[in-house]
Protein backbone atom coordinates (compact mmCIF):
# COMPACT_ATOMS: atom_id res chain seq x y z
CA UNK A 1 0.00 0.00 0.00
CA UNK A 2 1.22 3.21 -1.03
CA UNK A 3 1.89 5.86 1.88
CA UNK A 4 -1.22 8.45 1.59
CA UNK A 5 0.11 11.92 1.12
CA UNK A 6 -2.07 15.04 2.25
CA UNK A 7 -3.10 17.83 -0.24
CA UNK A 8 -2.26 21.09 -0.32
CA UNK A 9 -3.13 21.83 3.14
CA UNK A 10 -4.75 19.64 5.54
CA UNK A 11 -6.30 21.72 8.38
CA UNK A 12 -6.56 20.79 12.09
CA UNK A 13 -10.16 19.88 13.38
CA UNK A 14 -9.37 22.08 16.16
CA UNK A 15 -10.48 21.09 18.92
CA UNK A 16 -10.91 21.19 22.89
CA UNK A 17 -11.91 22.87 25.95
CA UNK A 18 -13.59 25.21 27.01
CA UNK A 19 -15.29 27.63 30.15
CA UNK A 20 -14.42 30.44 32.01
CA UNK A 21 -14.83 33.56 30.38
CA UNK A 22 -14.42 37.24 30.41
CA UNK A 23 -15.63 40.34 28.07
CA UNK A 24 -17.10 39.50 24.72
CA UNK A 25 -14.53 39.62 22.16
CA UNK A 26 -14.76 42.78 20.44
CA UNK A 27 -16.30 42.63 16.74
CA UNK A 28 -14.29 44.68 14.22
CA UNK A 29 -14.99 48.22 13.05
CA UNK A 30 -16.92 48.61 10.87
CA UNK A 31 -15.36 49.77 7.27
CA UNK A 32 -16.03 52.65 5.50
CA UNK A 33 -18.84 52.20 2.45
CA UNK A 34 -19.82 53.68 -0.82
CA UNK A 35 -18.97 52.78 -4.36
CA UNK A 36 -15.77 52.53 -5.59
CA UNK A 37 -14.96 53.30 -9.44
CA UNK A 38 -11.12 51.45 -8.60
CA UNK A 39 -7.65 52.07 -9.94
CA UNK A 40 -6.24 49.36 -12.72
CA UNK A 41 -2.39 48.11 -12.46
CA UNK A 42 -0.04 46.09 -14.78
CA UNK A 43 1.57 43.35 -13.28
CA UNK A 44 3.92 40.83 -13.51
CA UNK A 45 3.74 37.23 -12.00
CA UNK A 46 6.24 34.75 -11.87
CA UNK A 47 4.52 31.16 -11.62
CA UNK A 48 7.28 28.65 -10.71
CA UNK A 49 10.89 28.20 -11.59
CA UNK A 50 11.45 27.76 -15.54
CA UNK A 51 8.14 29.23 -16.20
CA UNK A 52 7.88 32.66 -18.77
CA UNK A 53 6.46 35.93 -16.33
CA UNK A 54 2.85 36.06 -16.82
CA UNK A 55 1.71 39.81 -17.07
CA UNK A 56 -1.72 40.35 -15.76
CA UNK A 57 -4.44 43.36 -14.91
CA UNK A 58 -5.28 44.17 -11.77
CA UNK A 59 -8.31 46.15 -10.48
CA UNK A 60 -8.81 47.59 -7.28
CA UNK A 61 -11.91 48.94 -5.90
CA UNK A 62 -12.32 49.98 -2.10
CA UNK A 63 -13.44 52.83 0.08
CA UNK A 64 -10.94 54.31 2.76
CA UNK A 65 -12.47 57.30 5.60
CA UNK A 66 -11.50 60.66 4.38
CA UNK A 67 -9.78 61.44 7.86
CA UNK A 68 -8.63 59.56 10.89
CA UNK A 69 -7.81 60.12 14.45
CA UNK A 70 -4.40 59.60 16.27
CA UNK A 71 -4.33 56.05 18.27
CA UNK A 72 -7.71 55.20 16.51
CA UNK A 73 -8.29 52.23 14.18
CA UNK A 74 -8.39 53.10 10.44
CA UNK A 75 -10.37 51.05 8.33
CA UNK A 76 -10.48 50.47 4.70
CA UNK A 77 -13.41 48.96 3.28
CA UNK A 78 -13.82 45.57 1.90
CA UNK A 79 -11.65 44.53 -0.65
CA UNK A 80 -12.96 43.35 -4.38
CA UNK A 81 -9.43 42.57 -6.52
CA UNK A 82 -9.92 41.64 -9.91
CA UNK A 83 -7.33 40.01 -12.04
CA UNK A 84 -7.53 39.83 -15.49
CA UNK A 85 -5.28 36.67 -16.93
CA UNK A 86 -4.74 36.73 -20.74
CA UNK A 87 -6.09 34.05 -22.74
CA UNK A 88 -2.26 33.12 -23.71
CA UNK A 89 -1.40 33.13 -19.93
CA UNK A 90 -4.45 30.74 -19.41
CA UNK A 91 -3.19 28.46 -22.10
CA UNK A 92 0.13 28.42 -20.40
CA UNK A 93 -0.80 27.83 -17.32
CA UNK A 94 -4.11 25.91 -17.02
CA UNK A 95 -4.45 22.25 -17.16
CA UNK A 96 -6.70 20.98 -20.74
CA UNK A 97 -8.36 19.58 -18.42
CA UNK A 98 -9.69 22.25 -16.28
CA UNK A 99 -13.15 23.26 -16.72
CA UNK A 100 -13.14 26.12 -13.62
CA UNK A 101 -10.61 27.91 -12.12
CA UNK A 102 -10.87 30.07 -8.53
CA UNK A 103 -8.16 31.32 -6.50
CA UNK A 104 -7.00 32.70 -3.32
CA UNK A 105 -4.50 35.42 -2.77
CA UNK A 106 -2.57 37.60 -0.14
CA UNK A 107 -1.94 41.21 -1.07
CA UNK A 108 1.00 43.66 0.61
CA UNK A 109 0.17 46.99 0.54
CA UNK A 110 2.82 49.50 1.56
CA UNK A 111 1.48 52.19 4.20
CA UNK A 112 3.54 55.20 4.85
CA UNK A 113 3.53 58.20 6.70
CA UNK A 114 6.69 61.35 6.58
CA UNK A 115 9.56 59.04 7.05
CA UNK A 116 7.70 56.01 8.92
CA UNK A 117 6.44 52.95 6.64
CA UNK A 118 4.95 49.56 7.70
CA UNK A 119 4.15 46.40 4.81
CA UNK A 120 0.13 45.51 6.01
CA UNK A 121 -0.92 41.82 4.64
CA UNK A 122 -4.53 41.86 3.38
CA UNK A 123 -4.94 38.00 3.46
CA UNK A 124 -7.19 35.35 2.88
CA UNK A 125 -8.85 37.00 -0.85
CA UNK A 126 -10.99 34.44 -2.57
CA UNK A 127 -12.23 33.94 -5.97
CA UNK A 128 -15.58 31.71 -6.70
CA UNK A 129 -14.46 29.00 -9.86
CA UNK A 130 -14.94 30.74 -13.57
CA UNK A 131 -15.62 28.96 -16.40
CA UNK A 132 -11.89 28.52 -18.37
CA UNK A 133 -13.69 27.71 -21.45
CA UNK A 134 -13.56 30.68 -24.49
CA UNK A 135 -11.41 32.97 -26.18
CA UNK A 136 -11.07 35.90 -24.04
CA UNK A 137 -9.33 36.97 -21.16
CA UNK A 138 -10.17 35.77 -18.16
CA UNK A 139 -11.18 37.72 -14.63
CA UNK A 140 -11.42 36.55 -11.34
CA UNK A 141 -12.59 38.56 -8.90
CA UNK A 142 -11.22 37.65 -5.31
CA UNK A 143 -12.88 39.45 -2.17
CA UNK A 144 -12.46 39.65 1.56
CA UNK A 145 -12.38 42.23 4.07
CA UNK A 146 -8.68 43.69 4.95
CA UNK A 147 -7.21 44.90 8.68
CA UNK A 148 -6.79 48.02 9.44
CA UNK A 149 -3.98 50.65 10.97
CA UNK A 150 -3.28 52.80 13.38
CA UNK A 151 -0.61 55.98 13.92
CA UNK A 152 1.32 57.63 16.72
CA UNK A 153 0.96 61.20 15.40
CA UNK A 154 -0.35 63.23 12.95
CA UNK A 155 0.43 63.39 9.06
CA UNK A 156 -1.19 62.24 5.68
CA UNK A 157 -1.52 58.27 5.78
CA UNK A 158 -1.06 57.14 2.27
CA UNK A 159 -1.78 53.25 1.31
CA UNK A 160 -0.46 51.99 -1.77
CA UNK A 161 -0.81 48.38 -3.63
CA UNK A 162 2.66 45.88 -3.23
CA UNK A 163 3.35 42.49 -4.10
CA UNK A 164 0.43 39.63 -4.62
CA UNK A 165 0.54 36.40 -3.66
CA UNK A 166 -1.81 34.52 -5.87
CA UNK A 167 -2.60 30.89 -5.81
CA UNK A 168 -4.90 29.68 -8.98
CA UNK A 169 -6.89 26.60 -8.21
CA UNK A 170 -8.13 24.64 -11.27
CA UNK A 171 -10.33 22.28 -10.92
CA UNK A 172 -12.13 19.67 -13.79
CA UNK A 173 -15.42 18.84 -13.88
CA UNK A 174 -16.79 15.67 -11.81
CA UNK A 175 -18.82 13.74 -13.89
CA UNK A 176 -20.84 11.33 -12.96
CA UNK A 177 -18.84 7.60 -12.69
CA UNK A 178 -20.37 4.88 -14.93
CA UNK A 179 -19.97 2.52 -11.90
CA UNK A 180 -20.50 3.89 -8.02
CA UNK A 181 -17.86 1.92 -7.21
CA UNK A 182 -15.68 4.55 -8.98
CA UNK A 183 -14.50 7.61 -6.75
CA UNK A 184 -12.94 7.03 -2.98
CA UNK A 185 -12.42 9.51 -0.82
CA UNK A 186 -8.41 10.52 -0.32
CA UNK A 187 -7.78 8.94 3.33
CA UNK A 188 -5.38 11.48 4.31
CA UNK A 189 -7.95 14.21 4.34
CA UNK A 190 -11.35 12.96 4.20
CA UNK A 191 -12.07 14.29 0.91
CA UNK A 192 -13.80 12.65 -2.03
CA UNK A 193 -12.82 14.72 -4.74
CA UNK A 194 -10.41 13.71 -7.29
CA UNK A 195 -9.03 10.20 -6.11
CA UNK A 196 -8.72 6.84 -7.28
CA UNK A 197 -11.52 4.25 -7.38
CA UNK A 198 -12.67 2.01 -4.63
CA UNK A 199 -13.50 -0.94 -6.45
CA UNK A 200 -10.68 -0.98 -8.93
CA UNK A 201 -7.92 1.23 -10.44
CA UNK A 202 -6.76 1.20 -13.89
CA UNK A 203 -4.38 -1.65 -13.12
CA UNK A 204 -6.85 -3.53 -11.47
CA UNK A 205 -5.99 -3.03 -8.19
CA UNK A 206 -7.77 -4.60 -5.28
CA UNK A 207 -10.43 -2.33 -3.30
CA UNK A 208 -7.79 -2.35 -0.37
CA UNK A 209 -5.05 -0.77 -2.30
CA UNK A 210 -7.31 1.11 -4.39
CA UNK A 211 -8.76 2.79 -0.63
CA UNK A 212 -5.77 3.35 0.60
CA UNK A 213 -4.33 5.68 -1.97
CA UNK A 214 -4.43 9.23 -2.05
CA UNK A 215 -2.34 12.49 -3.64
CA UNK A 216 0.59 11.66 -5.31
CA UNK A 217 3.79 13.64 -3.90
CA UNK A 218 2.63 16.36 -6.15
CA UNK A 219 0.18 17.51 -4.21
CA UNK A 220 -2.63 16.48 -7.00
CA UNK A 221 -5.11 13.76 -7.46
CA UNK A 222 -5.86 12.10 -10.49
CA UNK A 223 -8.67 9.14 -11.28
CA UNK A 224 -7.72 6.49 -13.45
CA UNK A 225 -9.97 7.54 -16.32
CA UNK A 226 -10.84 11.21 -15.75
CA UNK A 227 -13.89 9.77 -14.18
CA UNK A 228 -14.97 11.71 -11.23
CA UNK A 229 -11.86 13.97 -11.67
CA UNK A 230 -11.87 17.03 -9.36
CA UNK A 231 -9.31 19.10 -7.71
CA UNK A 232 -5.91 19.89 -9.90
CA UNK A 233 -2.73 20.71 -8.91
CA UNK A 234 -2.26 24.43 -7.69
CA UNK A 235 -1.02 26.99 -9.62
CA UNK A 236 1.08 29.53 -7.07
CA UNK A 237 2.79 33.28 -8.17
CA UNK A 238 4.41 36.12 -6.96
CA UNK A 239 3.33 39.41 -8.50
CA UNK A 240 4.59 42.63 -8.26
CA UNK A 241 3.44 45.75 -10.14
CA UNK A 242 5.32 46.74 -12.62
CA UNK A 243 7.42 50.26 -12.73
CA UNK A 244 6.37 53.56 -13.47
CA UNK A 245 2.62 53.74 -13.40
CA UNK A 246 0.98 54.86 -9.69
CA UNK A 247 0.07 52.74 -7.30
CA UNK A 248 -1.19 55.11 -4.75
CA UNK A 249 -4.81 53.67 -3.61
CA UNK A 250 -5.81 56.52 -0.97
CA UNK A 251 -4.60 58.96 1.04
CA UNK A 252 -6.36 59.61 4.61
CA UNK A 253 -5.53 62.83 6.54
CA UNK A 254 -4.83 62.51 10.37
CA UNK A 255 -4.41 65.44 12.47
CA UNK A 256 -2.24 66.10 15.09
CA UNK A 257 -3.90 67.96 17.45
CA UNK A 258 -7.68 68.30 17.81
CA UNK A 259 -10.53 66.57 19.46
CA UNK A 260 -9.44 63.04 19.42
CA UNK A 261 -13.42 62.17 18.48
CA UNK A 262 -13.21 64.53 15.34
CA UNK A 263 -12.63 61.53 12.90
CA UNK A 264 -15.61 61.05 10.95
CA UNK A 265 -14.73 58.24 9.09
CA UNK A 266 -16.45 58.81 6.52
CA UNK A 267 -15.75 57.43 3.09
CA UNK A 268 -13.05 59.15 0.88
CA UNK A 269 -13.42 59.27 -2.89
CA UNK A 270 -13.20 56.11 -4.80
CA UNK A 271 -10.10 53.90 -4.56
CA UNK A 272 -6.90 56.04 -5.90
CA UNK A 273 -8.60 59.70 -5.91
CA UNK A 274 -8.10 60.59 -2.36
CA UNK A 275 -5.76 63.08 -1.19
CA UNK A 276 -2.87 63.97 -4.41
CA UNK A 277 -1.61 60.11 -5.22
CA UNK A 278 1.88 60.52 -5.34
CA UNK A 279 3.10 56.45 -5.37
CA UNK A 280 4.65 54.64 -7.92
CA UNK A 281 5.72 51.07 -8.47
CA UNK A 282 9.62 51.73 -8.68
CA UNK A 283 9.28 54.39 -6.02
CA UNK A 284 7.93 53.74 -2.35
CA UNK A 285 4.89 56.72 -2.04
CA UNK A 286 6.03 59.62 -0.19
CA UNK A 287 3.51 61.44 2.96
CA UNK A 288 3.15 64.15 4.07
CA UNK A 289 5.25 64.85 7.83
CA UNK A 290 3.78 64.24 11.05
CA UNK A 291 1.38 67.31 11.63
CA UNK A 292 3.06 67.66 15.32
CA UNK A 293 6.82 67.01 13.73
CA UNK A 294 7.11 63.23 15.45
CA UNK A 295 8.16 60.40 13.60
CA UNK A 296 4.81 58.11 13.30
CA UNK A 297 4.75 54.32 14.04
CA UNK A 298 2.22 53.08 12.00
CA UNK A 299 0.74 49.30 13.78
CA UNK A 300 -0.72 47.04 11.88
CA UNK A 301 -4.19 45.95 13.46
CA UNK A 302 -5.95 42.15 13.16
CA UNK A 303 -3.21 40.55 11.40
CA UNK A 304 -2.14 37.15 12.83
CA UNK A 305 0.57 37.28 14.00
CA UNK A 306 3.37 34.61 12.96
CA UNK A 307 4.03 31.19 14.82
CA UNK A 308 7.67 30.98 14.10
CA UNK A 309 6.94 26.87 14.48
CA UNK A 310 8.24 24.89 11.09
CA UNK A 311 7.94 21.36 12.29
CA UNK A 312 4.78 18.82 13.72
CA UNK A 313 6.84 16.54 16.67
CA UNK A 314 5.74 13.55 17.51
CA UNK A 315 2.26 11.89 16.08
CA UNK A 316 -0.21 11.43 18.43
CA UNK A 317 -0.19 7.82 19.62
CA UNK A 318 -3.26 5.64 21.01
CA UNK A 319 -6.69 3.87 19.89
CA UNK A 320 -9.54 5.65 18.60
CA UNK A 321 -12.75 6.15 20.82
CA UNK A 322 -14.96 3.29 19.87
CA UNK A 323 -18.00 5.06 21.20
CA UNK A 324 -17.13 7.86 18.95
CA UNK A 325 -17.27 5.95 15.81
CA UNK A 326 -20.37 5.39 13.38
CA UNK A 327 -21.44 1.74 12.86
CA UNK A 328 -21.19 1.82 9.05
CA UNK A 329 -23.81 0.36 6.54
CA UNK A 330 -23.67 -3.04 6.26
CA UNK A 331 -21.42 -5.10 3.72
CA UNK A 332 -18.95 -1.65 4.55
CA UNK A 333 -15.22 -2.60 3.89
CA UNK A 334 -13.23 -1.49 6.96
CA UNK A 335 -9.31 -1.16 6.73
CA UNK A 336 -6.65 -1.69 8.19
CA UNK A 337 -7.22 -5.43 8.28
CA UNK A 338 -7.00 -7.33 11.60
CA UNK A 339 -3.51 -7.53 12.50
CA UNK A 340 -2.26 -4.22 10.07
CA UNK A 341 -1.92 -0.66 11.17
CA UNK A 342 -0.88 2.16 8.78
CA UNK A 343 1.96 4.04 8.90
CA UNK A 344 1.79 7.56 10.80
CA UNK A 345 0.41 10.25 8.30
CA UNK A 346 1.64 13.15 10.67
CA UNK A 347 -0.65 16.15 9.98
CA UNK A 348 -0.27 19.56 12.35
CA UNK A 349 -1.26 22.85 12.12
CA UNK A 350 -3.27 25.85 14.93
CA UNK A 351 -6.97 26.55 15.71
CA UNK A 352 -8.14 29.37 17.65
CA UNK A 353 -11.51 30.46 19.25
CA UNK A 354 -13.30 31.38 22.13
CA UNK A 355 -15.61 29.69 24.81
CA UNK A 356 -19.17 31.29 25.80
CA UNK A 357 -20.34 30.40 29.17
CA UNK A 358 -23.91 30.40 29.52
CA UNK A 359 -24.49 32.01 32.68
CA UNK A 360 -22.09 34.29 32.19
CA UNK A 361 -22.82 35.55 29.04
CA UNK A 362 -19.38 36.34 28.16
CA UNK A 363 -16.55 34.66 26.34
CA UNK A 364 -13.10 33.36 27.05
CA UNK A 365 -10.48 33.20 24.12
CA UNK A 366 -8.88 30.05 23.36
CA UNK A 367 -5.14 29.25 22.25
CA UNK A 368 -4.87 32.82 21.56
CA UNK A 369 -2.63 33.12 18.54
CA UNK A 370 -1.02 36.32 20.36
CA UNK A 371 0.47 33.91 22.76
CA UNK A 372 2.07 31.24 23.14
CA UNK A 373 -0.95 28.84 21.19
CA UNK A 374 -0.71 25.30 21.47
CA UNK A 375 0.18 23.28 18.10
CA UNK A 376 -2.21 20.23 17.44
CA UNK A 377 -1.10 17.15 15.48
CA UNK A 378 -3.05 14.89 13.39
CA UNK A 379 -2.41 11.18 12.88
CA UNK A 380 -4.15 10.67 10.04
CA UNK A 381 -5.62 7.30 8.43
CA UNK A 382 -6.41 5.43 11.23
CA UNK A 383 -9.48 3.77 10.33
CA UNK A 384 -11.44 3.63 6.91
CA UNK A 385 -14.86 2.79 6.47
CA UNK A 386 -16.11 2.18 2.76
CA UNK A 387 -19.32 0.84 1.24
CA UNK A 388 -19.28 2.19 -2.70
CA UNK A 389 -22.39 0.79 -2.99
CA UNK A 390 -24.20 3.58 -1.19
CA UNK A 391 -21.18 5.97 -1.62
CA UNK A 392 -20.76 6.20 2.21
CA UNK A 393 -16.86 7.43 2.87
CA UNK A 394 -15.32 7.68 6.58
CA UNK A 395 -11.89 8.15 6.96
CA UNK A 396 -10.64 8.02 10.93
CA UNK A 397 -7.96 9.87 12.72
CA UNK A 398 -6.20 10.57 15.83
CA UNK A 399 -5.40 14.76 17.26
CA UNK A 400 -2.79 15.22 19.69
CA UNK A 401 -3.53 19.03 21.49
CA UNK A 402 -1.65 20.88 24.20
CA UNK A 403 -3.17 23.86 24.92
CA UNK A 404 -1.65 26.93 27.27
CA UNK A 405 -3.27 28.55 30.13
CA UNK A 406 -5.88 31.15 29.34
CA UNK A 407 -6.61 33.84 31.90
CA UNK A 408 -10.32 35.03 32.50
CA UNK A 409 -11.90 37.73 34.44
CA UNK A 410 -15.08 37.45 34.68
CA UNK A 411 -18.29 38.71 36.76
CA UNK A 412 -19.93 35.82 39.01
CA UNK A 413 -23.48 36.20 39.90
CA UNK A 414 -23.07 39.35 37.93
CA UNK A 415 -21.43 41.38 40.44
CA UNK A 416 -18.57 40.00 41.78
CA UNK A 417 -15.67 40.39 39.30
CA UNK A 418 -13.10 37.22 39.52
CA UNK A 419 -10.60 36.32 38.04
CA UNK A 420 -8.31 33.08 37.59
CA UNK A 421 -6.01 30.97 35.08
CA UNK A 422 -7.79 28.09 33.43
CA UNK A 423 -6.10 25.12 32.07
CA UNK A 424 -6.70 22.23 30.00
CA UNK A 425 -5.39 18.78 30.25
CA UNK A 426 -6.11 15.99 27.64
CA UNK A 427 -7.28 12.68 28.62
CA UNK A 428 -5.99 11.09 26.03
CA UNK A 429 -6.22 12.11 22.09
CA UNK A 430 -9.27 13.26 20.06
CA UNK A 431 -11.05 11.18 17.72
CA UNK A 432 -11.81 13.35 13.94
CA UNK A 433 -14.69 11.37 11.88
CA UNK A 434 -15.27 12.92 8.55
CA UNK A 435 -17.48 11.10 6.58
CA UNK A 436 -19.42 12.08 3.20
CA UNK A 437 -19.39 12.55 -0.91
CA UNK A 438 -20.23 16.32 -1.65
CA UNK A 439 -19.74 15.26 -5.00
CA UNK A 440 -22.70 12.74 -4.75
CA UNK A 441 -24.36 15.21 -3.28
CA UNK A 442 -24.08 14.35 0.61
CA UNK A 443 -22.48 16.92 2.78
CA UNK A 444 -19.44 15.95 4.43
CA UNK A 445 -19.64 16.07 7.80
CA UNK A 446 -16.69 16.09 10.33
CA UNK A 447 -16.65 15.67 14.24
CA UNK A 448 -13.59 15.69 16.87
CA UNK A 449 -14.72 14.27 19.88
CA UNK A 450 -12.35 13.86 22.77
CA UNK A 451 -12.35 14.68 26.50
CA UNK A 452 -10.38 17.77 28.03
CA UNK A 453 -9.88 18.16 32.29
CA UNK A 454 -10.91 22.26 33.54
CA UNK A 455 -8.34 23.34 35.98
CA UNK A 456 -8.65 26.90 38.05
CA UNK A 457 -5.98 28.39 39.74
CA UNK A 458 -4.92 31.58 40.50
CA UNK A 459 -8.27 32.45 41.77
CA UNK A 460 -8.47 36.42 42.84
CA UNK A 461 -11.91 37.27 44.28
CA UNK A 462 -12.57 41.14 43.99
CA UNK A 463 -8.88 41.29 44.16
CA UNK A 464 -8.53 38.84 47.31
CA UNK A 465 -6.21 36.03 46.00
CA UNK A 466 -8.00 32.87 47.23
CA UNK A 467 -4.58 30.77 47.36
CA UNK A 468 -5.99 27.71 45.50
CA UNK A 469 -3.65 25.18 44.90
CA UNK A 470 -3.45 22.82 41.59
CA UNK A 471 -6.69 20.72 43.03
CA UNK A 472 -9.95 22.98 41.39
CA UNK A 473 -11.47 20.74 38.66
CA UNK A 474 -14.09 19.64 37.25
CA UNK A 475 -15.94 16.41 38.84
CA UNK A 476 -15.12 14.62 35.17
CA UNK A 477 -12.98 16.00 32.23
CA UNK A 478 -15.68 18.39 29.46
CA UNK A 479 -16.68 15.92 26.58
CA UNK A 480 -16.17 18.32 23.90
CA UNK A 481 -17.81 17.32 20.32
CA UNK A 482 -16.93 19.79 17.44
CA UNK A 483 -18.30 20.08 14.33
CA UNK A 484 -17.53 21.23 10.89
CA UNK A 485 -19.75 20.93 7.96
CA UNK A 486 -18.99 21.23 3.64
CA UNK A 487 -22.24 21.60 1.69
CA UNK A 488 -21.33 24.47 -0.31
CA UNK A 489 -24.06 24.65 -3.01
CA UNK A 490 -25.60 21.49 -1.91
CA UNK A 491 -29.62 21.11 -1.21
CA UNK A 492 -30.21 22.30 2.33
CA UNK A 493 -26.78 24.57 2.42
CA UNK A 494 -26.49 26.05 5.87
CA UNK A 495 -25.16 29.38 3.86
CA UNK A 496 -22.01 29.03 6.89
CA UNK A 497 -18.81 28.61 5.88
CA UNK A 498 -17.22 25.66 4.66
CA UNK A 499 -15.27 23.31 7.25
CA UNK A 500 -13.35 20.23 6.01
CA UNK A 501 -9.74 18.62 7.56
CA UNK A 502 -8.18 19.96 4.21
CA UNK A 503 -9.26 23.42 3.89
CA UNK A 504 -10.11 24.07 7.49
CA UNK A 505 -12.71 26.38 8.79
CA UNK A 506 -15.38 26.99 11.52
CA UNK A 507 -15.56 23.47 14.14
CA UNK A 508 -18.64 24.56 16.91
CA UNK A 509 -19.58 22.63 19.93
CA UNK A 510 -23.33 24.16 20.61
CA UNK A 511 -23.76 22.33 23.49
CA UNK A 512 -20.94 22.17 25.86
CA UNK A 513 -21.77 20.67 28.86
CA UNK A 514 -19.70 22.20 32.12
CA UNK A 515 -19.49 19.34 34.95
CA UNK A 516 -19.43 20.80 38.87
CA UNK A 517 -16.16 21.39 40.90
CA UNK A 518 -14.33 19.92 43.10
CA UNK A 519 -11.02 20.50 45.33
CA UNK A 520 -11.89 24.06 45.43
CA UNK A 521 -10.90 24.59 48.82
CA UNK A 522 -8.22 27.35 50.13
CA UNK A 523 -5.58 27.35 52.77
CA UNK A 524 -8.12 27.91 55.45
CA UNK A 525 -10.51 25.46 54.49
CA UNK A 526 -13.03 27.79 52.63
CA UNK A 527 -15.20 25.27 49.89
CA UNK A 528 -15.46 27.44 46.99
CA UNK A 529 -16.60 24.25 45.03
CA UNK A 530 -20.26 26.03 45.21
CA UNK A 531 -19.10 28.91 44.08
CA UNK A 532 -17.76 27.77 40.48
CA UNK A 533 -20.29 25.71 39.87
CA UNK A 534 -22.93 28.02 40.70
CA UNK A 535 -21.03 30.82 38.09
CA UNK A 536 -19.85 28.05 35.43
CA UNK A 537 -21.43 24.68 35.25
CA UNK A 538 -24.00 23.35 33.28
CA UNK A 539 -25.63 22.92 29.59
CA UNK A 540 -25.44 25.35 26.98
CA UNK A 541 -22.22 26.74 26.49
CA UNK A 542 -20.74 26.77 23.24
CA UNK A 543 -16.99 26.70 21.48
CA UNK A 544 -16.57 28.36 18.20
CA UNK A 545 -13.31 27.52 16.64
CA UNK A 546 -11.33 28.62 13.52
CA UNK A 547 -8.69 26.38 12.38
CA UNK A 548 -5.82 26.98 10.10
CA UNK A 549 -4.01 24.77 7.22
CA UNK A 550 -2.52 21.27 8.50
CA UNK A 551 0.75 21.26 6.88
CA UNK A 552 2.85 17.85 6.07
CA UNK A 553 6.43 18.00 7.02
CA UNK A 554 9.47 17.68 4.93
CA UNK A 555 12.68 17.53 6.60
CA UNK A 556 12.38 20.92 8.79
CA UNK A 557 10.39 22.90 5.94
CA UNK A 558 6.33 22.95 6.29
CA UNK A 559 5.11 21.20 2.82
CA UNK A 560 1.79 22.59 1.24
CA UNK A 561 1.25 25.22 3.40
CA UNK A 562 1.33 28.92 2.19
CA UNK A 563 3.54 30.45 4.86
CA UNK A 564 7.34 30.01 5.69
CA UNK A 565 6.03 28.74 8.86
CA UNK A 566 2.46 26.73 9.94
CA UNK A 567 0.27 29.65 9.59
CA UNK A 568 -1.78 30.37 12.54
CA UNK A 569 -5.62 31.58 11.64
CA UNK A 570 -7.49 34.63 12.63
CA UNK A 571 -9.89 35.29 15.56
CA UNK A 572 -13.53 34.53 15.22
CA UNK A 573 -14.95 37.94 13.98
CA UNK A 574 -17.02 38.41 17.34
CA UNK A 575 -18.83 36.19 19.78
CA UNK A 576 -20.86 33.72 18.61
CA UNK A 577 -20.12 33.77 14.95
CA UNK A 578 -17.18 32.03 13.16
CA UNK A 579 -17.79 33.81 9.52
Amino acid sequence: MSRPRPRRVVQLAGVAAAALLAGLLPGTDSAATGAADGVSLAYTCQFGAGQDPQDISVGIKQTYPSDGVVGKPIQPGDLTLTVGIPRAAVTALVPAEADTLGGSADMKTNVTQGTSRTVAVWPDLTAQPTTVAGSGDLDLVFTGKVPGVSVTAGGDLVFAAGDLDLTLHPQAATSTPTDPATPTPDPSTGDDSGTSGAGSDSSGASADTAAATAADDSGSTTAADGAGSGALTDITGLCAAKAGQDITLATVTVPGTGDPTSGTGAPTSPTGTAGTPSGSASSSPSAGSPADGTRSTIVPLDTPPRSGVTSCGAAPKGELDPSRLPVPPAGAIVLPPAGFVYPDVILCGYFTGFSNVNKLSGAMIVNDPRGKPGLATLNSNRRLALNTSENYYEVDSLLGIELPSSHSTFLSFGFVPITADVDFAADGPMTVVSSGYPSQGIPQITVVGGYQDLRISNVKVNGVSMHLGAGCHTTKPLNVVLTGRQDEGLPGDDGRPDYTIASGGPLVDDDLVIPPFTGCVTPDGDNLDSLFTASLSGPGNTLNFVQAPLCSMDGTTPENCDEPDIPLPQLPVRAGSTK
